[in-house]
């Protein structure tokens, strides 16, 4: 039991971090590439300082070269002195000065290799830290239009419920109208109706066309005949 609790635990927190991560991931890559663009910066600055210091020391070489030829010079002379005791101090320090030549060119080239390897790898990283940037700009670009998406397809369900209860409403409106032509047609109808009867039965009451209403003394008379014509 405490094993399943434990799992649960740990792929809730593994959900947890990954939701974490979807929610930023664009500042979490531009966080990312502000740190590797500060170490791509630090080591230029190395570069540099090796880059210089190379040349100080080819600069302290060619300067204990000059220093040996002068030596050499000065040393041929006293030997054709006759001064041998003063060659063989010369010796000593043209020898010491060979020595440091020698270390200082070894030094050089060992600079040679490191400021090569930092080169290539300031190189490979300003190429892999551009192409993340292009990256970052289409994420950013991606991400926008995808929250673009999701609004517009929010707004077009929104508006085609609007658009429903708009069209609702206007045939509401349409029928409302319908049935008041109706009603007025009725009322226009009944008015000319009433018109009509209305004049039908002043001339009737004046003696003019028939009349409207079917009178006691003619029925009671239709009614005489018909019992006659039975006898």
């Amino acid at each position: 039991m405490l094993k399943i609790f434990t799992t649960l635990v740990r792929g809730a927190a593994a959900e947890a971090e990954q939701a974490v991560f979807d929610a930023n991931a664009i500042r979490i890559l531009e966080q990312q590439l502000r740190d590797a663009a500060g170490a791509l910066e630090y080591s230029k600055r190395e570069l540099a300082c090796a880059m210089a210091h190379q040349a100080s020391e080819a600069r302290a070489a060619d300067a204990l070269a000059s220093r040996i030829a002068e030596l050499e010079r000065s040393a041929t002379d006293a030997i054709t002195a006759g001064r041998e005791d003063l060659a063989a101090e010369a010796a000593t320090v043209i020898a010491a000065n060979e020595d440091e030549i020698n270390e200082r060119r070894a030094a050089m080239r060992r600079f040679d290799t490191d400021i090569a390897r930092l080169k290539q790898l300031t190189e490979t990283g300003r190429r892999r830290l551009a192409d993340l940037r292009r990256g970052l700009e289409m994420s950013r670009a991606q991400d926008a239009l995808r929250r673009a998406g999701a609004n517009g397809r929010r707004a077009l369900v929104t508006g085609t419920g609007a658009l429903r209860e708009a069209e609702a409403t206007l045939a509401k409106i349409r029928d409302a109208h319908v049935k008041a032509e109706d009603f007025a047609e009725a009322c226009h109808a009944l008015d000319a109706d009433a018109t009509d009867k209305s004049i039908d039965r002043k001339l009737a009451e004046a003696g003019f066309g028939p009349n409207l209403k079917t009178k006691p003394a003619d029925v009671l008379e239709r009614l005489r005949r018909k019992h006659a014509g039975a006898r």
